[in-house]
């Protein structure tokens, strides 16, 4: 049991370090700028929960920002009055094409289906964004992020689902990614960039930093 406890602490941890570390990969690749256009796909409603909406809570230019989600949003548009919300499905997003200067995604493709659907999701993203930044947890991380179990994502799927539903992840719906197996559903004349965030020299995320139209890494 104390070992269990210590793997969940552990994995907590991890987890919040790791959005710390991903704002700086960001910041880093894509200084925020006033009058830039920038779309966040996936806010969660669950606002209150730690860790939840690092990038809606970090962004300098809220009104800059559009935030994408399948959930109820009423509750973050009170909390976010200058952000705009859309209801929309990342696979199908109702936006021009290049309609924003940068998208950021975290931790949303693993839960959007399988290689078909993951497909769609990066298209879709690519397609409306000059530039991006997409995350998503290391399918070869030992600790599964979401049911913070050691080794179970590599079991069989259906193995791996029954075991979530033993921990209270009924609902999981969860298709992780090696660096590879995200940078394949680029097409090759999109410029990608491969990253990731660390424990003890571990890659827990991997980050795929992505500009298209011959566009500059520092913009």
């Amino acid at each position: 049991m104390n070992f269990a406890r210590s793997l969940t602490e552990l994995a907590i941890r991890a987890q919040a370090r790791s959005r710390s570390e991903k704002w700086v990969l960001y910041e880093r690749a894509f200084p925020p700028r006033v009058g830039e256009r920038v779309l966040d796909v996936g806010v969660s409603r669950y606002d209150d929960v730690p860790g939840e909406n690092y990038f809606l809570r970090r962004y300098p230019y809220p009104s800059q920002l559009t935030g994408v989600g399948i959930e109820e949003q009423s509750e973050l548009e009170k909390r976010y009055p200058e952000v705009t919300f859309v209801h929309a499905d990342a696979r199908a997003l109702p936006f021009p094409d290049r309609s924003f200067d940068v998208v950021h995604s975290n931790a949303v493709i693993e839960h959007v289906g399988q290689a078909t659907e993951h497909a769609r999701f990066v298209s879709e993203l690519v397609r409306v964004g000059r530039s991006g930044f997409i995350t998503t947890p290391n399918r070869w991380f030992p600790i599964e992020t979401h049911t913070k179990l050691p080794f179970v994502h590599w079991l069989p799927l259906p193995i791996f689902l029954r075991i979530a539903r033993l921990v209270d992840e009924a609902d999981l719906r969860l298709w992780l990614l090696s660096e590879q197996g995200l940078r394949r559903f680029f097409s090759p004349t999109t410029r990608v960039e491969l990253q990731s965030t660390k424990i003890l020299g571990w890659p827990l995320t991997v980050v795929a930093l992505y500009w298209v139209d011959g566009g500059d890494r520092n913009r």
